[in-house]
C-alpha cells in the first residue's frame, strides 16, 4: 500500500490489524507525500496495491489513457480540517495559548519576529499547497492584502519548505506549522482552530475554497476543496481481490469506526473516475460522486 503520511497510523495502527485479523491480510504500508508518490507510480517507479492520497483530487494524474490509466475509479473515505499547531515549548506559547482563547489574531502571533514555521513542498504534498490555500483564504476573510506573503514569504519560500521533524515541533526548536486536525489530535499537540471560511474542512463552502488555487511545476492546479481522503485500486496491482476487500473494509462500518478513532472527520463515500467501474458489491456503501 501507497499511502499519504498522515494516514499511517491509521493504516499501521488500525485497518492493518483489523484486516490480518478479519480476513488473513498482511498489509505492507509504504508512506510518503500524495503528489510524490502518484508521481512515481505514473513513472513507473513505484508499485502497489493500493494508493491512498492526502487529497481526491491528486488521482487525476493517474486517470484516463493520457496519464497510463494506472486508476479507473477511487473512493473518498474522510474528511479533515486544518488548524494551526504549535509547540508546547515554544517561546511564544502564552501568545499562541491567548490566540486560541480569542485574545488575539493567530495571525499576529505568526507574523511576530523570530517565530519559526516548517511547511511541506507544495508540488509534492497536499498539506504543503493546503497551507498556502488557507493563508490566501486567510488574506480574504480577514481583508489583509499580502497577508499569505507575510505569513510564508514565496511558495517555496526556503527558510520554511526544508526538511524536519515533528520531533522539532514537540521540542519548540519549531514554533507553529498547519497541520490537520487528525495529525494535531492524534499527536497530542496543542493547535489553534481555524474558522471554517479558511479550514478546507465544510463542503457547503466549496465554491468559496475554489477562489484560490495552486499550480505544480509538473502544471496540475488545485483549487481550494473541502479536504478529501481517497484510496484507489492500481491496474497493476498483484494481489486485486486483497485491495479490493482492504477498500471494502474501509467503507464498511467497522472501518469507518476506524477512520474515525483516527481522528478524521466522518463524510459521504463517493465515487470519482468511472463509477461503472466499481464492483457492484462496493457500489451499497457509495452516497454520491466526487466533484
Amino acid at each position: 500500500m501507497l499511502h499519504a503520511g498522515s494516514l499511517t497510523s491509521l493504516v499501521r495502527q488500525g485497518l492493518g490489524p483489523a484486516l490480518s485479523k478479519a480476513h488473513g491480510i498482511v498489509v505492507e504500508s509504504e508512506p510518503g507525500h500524495s503528489v510524490a508518490l502518484a508521481t512515481a507510480i505514473k513513472e513507473g517507479r513505484l508499485r502497489g496495491d493500493l494508493y491512498l492520497s492526502a487529497d481526491a483530487e491528486v488521482n487525476q494524474l493517474l486517470l484516463g489513457p493520457a496519464n497510463g490509466e494506472w486508476i479507473r475509479w477511487f473512493v473518498v473515505f474522510a474528511r479533515n480540517a486544518v488548524v494551526l499547531a504549535y509547540s508546547p515549548n515554544s517561546r511564544f506559547l502564552t501568545d499562541f495559548e491567548r490566540a486560541r482563547s480569542g485574545v488575539l489574531p493567530w495571525y499576529q502571533v505568526l507574523l511576530q519576529p523570530g517565530v519559526q514555521i516548517r511547511r511541506n513542498d507544495p508540488h509534492l504534498d497536499p498539506m504543503g499547497y493546503y497551507t498556502l490555500l488557507v493563508c490566501a483564504l486567510a488574506e480574504e476573510h480577514y481583508g489583509l492584502p499580502d497577508l499569505k506573503a507575510r505569513l510564508l514569504g514565496s511558495d517555496t519560500n526556503p527558510e520554511q519548505v526544508k526538511p524536519f521533524t515533528l520531533a522539532q515541533l514537540e521540542s519548540g526548536e519549531i514554533d507553529a506549522m498547519f497541520l490537520y486536525l487528525s495529525a494535531a489530535q492524534g499527536l497530542g499537540l496543542p493547535y489553534l482552530l481555524l474558522t471554517d471560511e479558511i479550514n478546507l474542512s465544510n463542503p457547503v463552502l466549496a465554491a468559496d475554497y475554489a477562489q484560490v488555487h495552486f499550480t505544480t511545476d509538473a502544471g496540475q492546479t488545485f483549487h481550494g476543496k473541502p479536504i478529501s481522503f481517497s484510496a484507489a485500486i492500481l491496474n497493476n496491482a498483484s494481489n486485486p481481490p486483497a485491495a479490493l476487500q482492504f477498500v471494502e473494509y474501509l467503507l464498511s462500518p467497522p472501518g469507518q469506526q476506524l477512520v474515525q478513532s483516527a481522528h478524521f472527520l466522518p463524510g459521504p463515500a463517493l465515487v470519482g473516475g468511472d463509477a461503472s467501474s466499481v464492483p457492484p458489491h462496493l457500489r451499497t456503501f457509495l452516497q454520491g460522486d466526487y466533484r
